[in-house]
């Protein structure tokens, strides 16, 4: 059995302690809701610490983070983040391993990758900026039925029911079906627990879906602020 710790950074950031391990994933201090930074000193504690960036919109990649990394941090982008920054640029179908990581991009239906990272007995998964991007109450049919072809088109491939910890989107500016994205993915890929992020500063979107959304397959756990963490043993 693993222990982790999941701090929440705000948006779609969140900081993994796994013993000496870190993983820094879509890490940024723009974004419409509160936003945490870990310190030089935090991140330069971890004996290997990864740093994942889905994808470079500025709610999730910021330069400014990648400049606090320590020297022996390991940088893992997707495909649009600019080359000048130097690390491993991965596109979907890309598999990369080193060590104890392993980590497979899959597509999205934004820009980017999502991610599947295996390390020390773990999956977990980010979805970046994967989600069903629609909006029931103003779009039309054909624009639904052309952005659930294109969201089961990006998860199918995904592997069921081996993933411990997933982090996806639950959009509350999406109105009425806002978590269609991501109750399609824990009835269909049966994470053992799923964290809400991208809730846009509403905590009560991501503890409404989370109320609704469990299943006998799929704990989800809600992590409200920037700066709040939790403890979990997988």
């Amino acid at each position: 059995m693993a222990e982790l710790s999941v701090e929440y950074l705000g948006g779609s950031g969140f900081l993994i302690r796994m013993g000496e391990n870190g993983l820094l994933f879509d890490c940024s201090e723009n974004g419409a809701d509160e936003r945490k930074i870990p310190d030089e000193e935090t991140l330069s504690s971890f004996e290997s610490l990864t740093v994942f960036v889905s994808h470079a919109h500025e709610d999730h990649f910021s330069p400014e983070v990648l400049k606090i990394c320590p020297p022996q941090t390991r940088f893992i982008f997707g495909f649009d983040v600019p080359e000048e920054y130097a690390g491993k640029h991965m596109h979907p179908g890309d598999v990369y391993e080193t060590g104890r990581l392993k980590v497979t991009a899959f597509d999205s239906t934004d820009d980017g990758v999502s991610f599947l990272v295996e390390t020390d007995g773990v999956t977990l998964f980010h979805a970046g900026d994967l989600n069903w991007w629609h909006w029931r109450d103003t779009s039309t049919i054909a624009e639904i039925e052309e952005s659930e072809a294109n969201f089961r088109k990006c998860v199918d491939p995904i592997p069921s029911e081996t993933i411990d910890l997933a982090f996806f989107p639950v959009d509350p500016r999406q109105g009425s079906m806002y978590d269609a994205g991501a109750g399609y993915f824990v009835m269909e890929k049966k994470p053992r627990i799923l964290i809400p992020m991208h809730f846009q500063g509403r905590p009560d979107a991501a503890r409404r879906f989370a109320l609704t959304s469990e299943t006998v397959n799929t704990r989800i756990e809600v992590l409200s602020k920037a700066g709040e963490q939790m403890i979990l043993q997988l």
